[in-house]
């Protein structure tokens, strides 16, 4: 069963939350809101005329608004210029507000393109939902246990933490231990050349390797199931 093996390249790579980029956004549009809601009764204040409602005037008289008659109750009320005037800061900080919610929202879009972006060393792709030890050794031909944990210690980097949360300095610093070592088509070039030659020169393990034969003494009366498979590939 597939149970105890690594599945490093079909899993979906975790999405970041969009809780933070929610609570900015509302954070914006709650200030928003206070700003035209307390932003008025302010320049009433500082708008207020003599002897008359604050920031209000009734036309065709300047007296209180409670010894009105019902009919000049009734009358239009506007803001007075002053008042109006006043109202401009707080409709430029509305705006302001608004700028900050849409900000937010583009923050959270760009957040989830660097997240999205993989891990690209040697030529392969690391999978982003495992650690980078074992990334390194599933994704990178001629890497293994131990080479892996040596080159993530190499380049100061922990080889428990997960692919998706490596910054671009580390990533600059695994490239740069990577490229000492030989790895992918020149390591794959180098075994081909060496078995080439041991069939070369007629060596014992050359010309088994050619039948499909085991090299190394095992037997082949029964199992030398994969070598039969391998090893004339190998000199393909």
């Amino acid at each position: 069963s597939s149970s105890g093996r690594h599945r490093t390249g079909t899993q979906t790579p975790p999405q970041p939350s969009r809780t933070m980029a929610l609570r900015l956004a509302a954070f914006a549009a709650l200030l928003a809101g206070a700003v035209v809601v307390l932003g008025l009764p302010r320049a009433f204040l500082q708008g207020a005329p003599n002897g008359s409602a604050p920031g209000l005037s009734v036309r065709g008289s300047r007296a209180p608004l409670a010894a009105q008659s019902s009919i000049e109750a009734r009358a239009t009320l506007q803001l007075s210029p002053k008042a109006q005037q006043n109202t401009t800061p707080f409709a430029g900080m509305a705006a302001l507000a608004v700028l900050l919610a849409a900000s937010a929202a583009r923050f959270s879009t760009l957040r989830r393109s660097l997240t999205a972006r993989r891990l690209r060393l040697a030529g392969k792709e690391i999978p982003r939902n495992t650690q980078i030890a074992t990334g390194l050794r599933y994704s990178i031909f001629g890497i293994g246990r131990v080479m892996a944990e040596h080159v993530c210690t190499m380049a100061g980097v922990d080889p428990l933490k997960q692919t998706f949360s490596v910054t671009e300095e580390e990533e600059l610093r695994l490239a740069e231990e990577l490229s000492k070592l030989t790895l992918e088509n020149p390591l794959k070039r180098m075994y081909k050349a060496n078995i080439t030659l041991l069939l070369e020169i007629k060596h014992q393990r050359g010309l088994r390797m050619q039948k499909g034969l085991p090299v190394r003494h095992q037997r082949s009366k029964t199992n030398a199931r994969t070598c039969r498979k391998v090893n004339p590939y190998r000199l393909k």
